[in-house]
């Protein structure tokens, strides 16, 4: 990979650097949330993101235009439409663009010049230079990606995710995108990825951002201010996906399933290119000597609860509407897909762990009880018995 440095541990790792900006402390200029008068607890203005204004600046993949990624401007647009963009050294003015959701925003600099090193926005009175970072995706081209956003999560439950998915579904390449994790260093995250076999390509970046609240002072979308979470799946789409043979959306806590084939490989064979996948509860429930990984949660409730799982997703990202600025990947869907790709695949599944979890956002692990009420999820099983079988070479 160009730029960057390598080494080697069994996978490569390669280091890669975001270019941040974000308004000064002492700038009276900030974002507020929707509804800002609607009040809300004190918890949630000190996580909120009212300062940032881009997580990284980056080459397009047309090789021609640069790409800003940040939150969603909310009161800020008007501010961020009437900024000044120019390219550095040159100071060559450059034309922007700006393509917003409601939690992220992309930002095309058009035919910013070859020679250029940086990026310079001037608003709300003050100067911002971003250094402009390579992309990836050639690199990348016909790579199985998976990634997700990680703090603390146990680096047997890391290694045992990336295993899953290595072995079952060809994923070659890893993203983890680390939100200032306390238990364990960027180093230590790497070596365990690079450890995997199956994988080629490690890529741990370090954002040590606010993640952002849950805002309950509004009737929908309460999940909006997860500024940083989305923008870095818009991220790892645009500056290291989009040659890849398909881009996989699974957190450390989800294990994706498709009967015994690759899901990349179902996604590639789809009409538009996107696999949704349905989720599936597993409880906490395990044996009292069992250890809190994957394999020792065999468990569902009964009834339809174990279905209320929020839906996950995989992309063949060389298709054609992929392109549009418009298009922005979410957790749970692809804001700007064709109506179609809303559609659930029923072959494909993910089981969503309570048990491997830090009880960061809520009390999932529980006290392992409760087993009578519940039974043995039959595809779980089934997958479980498969990659036993791939991992003892059966």
């Amino acid at each position: 990979m160009d730029n960057v440095a390598l080494r080697r541990a069994g996978a490569q790792i390669a280091r890669v650097q975001l270019s941040f900006a974000a308004l000064s402390a002492d700038n009276p200029v900030k974002r507020l949330p929707r509804s800002p008068r609607r009040p809300r607890p004190a918890a949630f203005w000190t996580a909120f993101e009212d300062r940032a204004l881009y997580y990284d600046a980056f080459r397009a993949e047309n090789g021609r235009d640069v790409l800003l990624v940040g939150p969603t401007p909310l009161n800020l647009r008007a501010g961020l439409e009437a900024a000044r963009y120019s390219a550095l050294p040159s100071g060559a003015a450059l034309g922007a663009e700006l393509f917003l959701s409601r939690s992220t925003m992309l930002t095309r600099l058009a035919d910013v010049p070859d020679d250029a090193s940086a990026v310079r926005v001037e608003a709300f009175g003050e100067i911002f230079d971003l250094a402009i970072q390579p992309n990836f995706s050639a690199s990348l081209s016909g790579a199985r990606i998976l990634f997700t956003i990680n703090k603390n999560n146990r680096l047997e439950w890391v290694a045992d995710w990336a295993n899953w998915h290595a072995s079952l579904h060809g994923t070659d390449t890893v993203i983890l995108f680390d939100n200032g994790s306390t238990e364990y260093t960027i180093d230590k995250l790497e070596a365990t990825l690079a450890a995997v076999e199956g994988l080629k390509t490690v890529i741990v970046i370090d954002v040590p951002h606010k993640f952002g609240p849950i805002d309950t002072s509004v009737l929908v979308t309460k999940f909006y201010p997860r500024f940083l979470q989305i923008s870095m799946t818009n991220l790892a789409l645009r500056r290291f996906g989009m040659r890849a043979e398909g881009l996989l959306d699974c957190d450390i806590d989800e294990l994706a399933w498709a009967g015994g084939q690759s899901v990349y490989e179902r996604a590639e064979l789809s009409a538009l290119g996107v696999v949704r996948m349905r989720g599936r509860w597993i409880e906490s429930a395990r044996a009292p000597d069992a250890p809190a990984r994957h394999h020792a949660f065999r468990h569902r409730l009964a009834d339809f609860r174990h279905r209320l799982s929020p839906s996950k997703w995989v992309l063949d990202p060389r298709r054609e509407w992929v392109r549009s600025l418009e298009v922005h990947p979410y957790l749970h869907r692809i804001h700007g897909a064709p109506p179609a790709a809303r559609k659930h695949d029923d072959k494909t599944v993910f089981f969503h762990f309570r048990g491997i979890n830090t009880n960061w956002k809520e009390e999932r692990t529980g006290d392992g009880k409760r087993v009578g009420r519940m039974r043995t999820d039959d595809r779980l099983a089934a997958a479980f018995a498969a990659f036993a079988r791939q991992t003892n070479g059966n």
